[in-house]
This record gives structure tokens, sequence and C-alpha cells, in this order.
């Protein structure tokens, strides 16, 4: 690729906000009539560790628990289904912001 034509591409990535590789994948999406959010996205792939994404969704499933005891009036099982889904992202967000940022990578 040109210098001349990477910088175009930077300058109209930048303009709207993006990395001159999303703008480029998104340019190319539309060209093959497609939609994708992970190849539209803009940065590097978030990968969540695994153990987080069962967190995660142990703590949805919990949710669900609390709606159907509100759902029933259960406000003692509602109580006991938030403090358990409060005890599993707690230490997920704490865990997740002393993590490295991100951006240092970069």
């Amino acid at each position: 690729m040109s210098r001349a034509l990477n910088g175009a591409i930077a300058d109209r990535a930048a303009h709207e906000g993006l990395t001159a590789g999303a703008w480029v994948r998104r340019l190319l999406l539309e060209k093959v009539e497609m939609q994708s959010g992970a190849d539209s996205r803009s940065g590097r792939p978030v990968r969540r560790p695994d153990e987080d994404a069962a967190a995660i969704s142990a703590a949805i499933r919990e949710l669900a628990a609390v709606n159907a005891a509100i759902s029933m009036k259960d406000l003692p099982a509602a109580r006991m289904s938030l403090t358990t889904v409060r005890e599993i992202l707690i230490p997920l967000v704490i865990r997740e912001a002393r993590r490295p940022s991100r951006e240092a990578d970069r």
C-alpha cells in the first residue's frame, strides 16, 4: 500500500473515530453486502477468560432467579439471589480493575 493511500485511509478512519483496520473492514463488509459486529469493531478484540465468562453466565442465571422470586413476591429469595449476584460480580469487577490497562499495550 502506498504511503499516500495509507495516509488517506488513516485520515478518513480517524475522522470517523475508527482505527484504519476497522474502517477498511467496514468498507469491505459493505462491498460484499455482509454484516459482522466482530469484523466492524475498532481496536483489538476483547477476549474474556473462560472463568470470567462462566461467572457472568452464573450471575445472569441468578438474576433470572431474582426476577422469578419477585414475580412470586418471595422477597427473601430475591434478596438471597441478589446477594449471590453481588458475590459473583464484585470480585470480577475488582479483578478487572486490577488488570493492566489494554491502552498500555498499544
